[in-house]
């Protein structure tokens, strides 16, 4: 029998977009977001939109497709969530291209470029090597290299280092609420989070969501399935194998899935697959 690829950790792919990423779940989102920005408890209540998962197409770059974790809305502005097991250059260039990408596709047409919407991206990683940052949290703005002006605040991004979560200390309620859920998001263990849960019904909540998230058919189903096919991918070794063998994965997951009746818009979060291609397998 082979083993079953579960997922033990908030800040693994699936669970952190099925929490964060979902309507349904949006008051995890919500909680989030205030905890970030600082804002009152609930003062995001109900006010936070989770928008469908965005493809924007990245043909002069590959040809490879930008898939933002998880993109929510809440009044005028976009807010962009990523989730880095490591935060390296090429993860910074990539986290920086899905930010302008973003920016520059939610203006409507017909409106002027001064009413493009703020975006704000925030990246969770476990850990880092380059050189600036090197703190818990780390933002950046566009600003003049000479004289340090902010030139513009309409984009804006922070990084945040879980493997440095030790090194803060807050005496602010709210603020040690966010490190909370930041261990939360960096605990390894079911047993560990719980501890971390205790006393706040928010987070006992979190916990429970991710543990049926974790445990249910599909899911189990999906990372088993997919686990063999990135074995068989991966002994390919070309290219052209790579990718064929990445997408006969995802039909093949979508195949075994539709067979348990999973709604559709699951599957298509959980392979990547266009509506279409999953209805052309039935």
């Amino acid at each position: 029998m082979s083993k079953v690829h579960t997922i033990e950790s908030l800040n693994g792919d699936l669970v952190f977009k099925e929490v964060f990423g979902t309507q349904k779940n949006v008051r995890f989102t919500e909680y989030l977001l205030e905890l970030l920005k600082g804002y009152e408890k609930h003062s995001l209540k109900g006010k936070v939109t989770v928008l469908n998962e965005v493809f924007l197409d990245k043909t002069k770059l590959n040809d490879k497709g930008i898939t933002s974790d998880v993109l929510a809305k809440s009044g005028d502005k976009v807010i962009d969530l990523e989730m880095y097991t490591t935060f390296e250059k090429d993860d910074f260039e990539k986290s920086l291209t899905y930010l302008t990408r973003i920016y520059g596709t939610r203006l409507e047409i017909g409106e002027k470029y001064q009413n493009q919407p703020k975006v704000t991206q925030y990246n969770f990683c476990v850990s880092s090597h380059i050189s600036g940052i090197n703190e818990f949290e780390t933002d950046f703005l566009f600003m003049d290299r000479k004289t340090t002006n902010i030139i513009s605040d309409k984009i804006e991004g922070y990084i945040y280092r879980l493997d440095k979560l030790d090194d803060v200390v807050y005496d602010d309620v709210r603020k040690e609420e966010l490190r909370k859920i930041m261990k939360m998001i960096y605990a390894k263990t079911k047993e560990e989070r719980l501890e971390i849960a205790k006393g706040s019904e928010i987070l006992m909540d979190l916990a429970q969501v991710m543990e049926e998230f974790v445990n249910d058919e599909a899911v189990l189903k999906y990372k088993s399935l997919a686990g063999k096919n990135e074995e068989i991918a991966r002994r390919n070794g070309r290219r052209e194998g790579r990718k064929e063998g990445t997408q006969l994965e995802r039909c093949n997951i979508a195949k075994n899935l539709l067979k348990d009746h999973l709604d559709i818009n699951k599957i298509m979060q959980y392979t990547g697959l266009t509506k279409q291609e999953i209805l052309r397998l039935q």
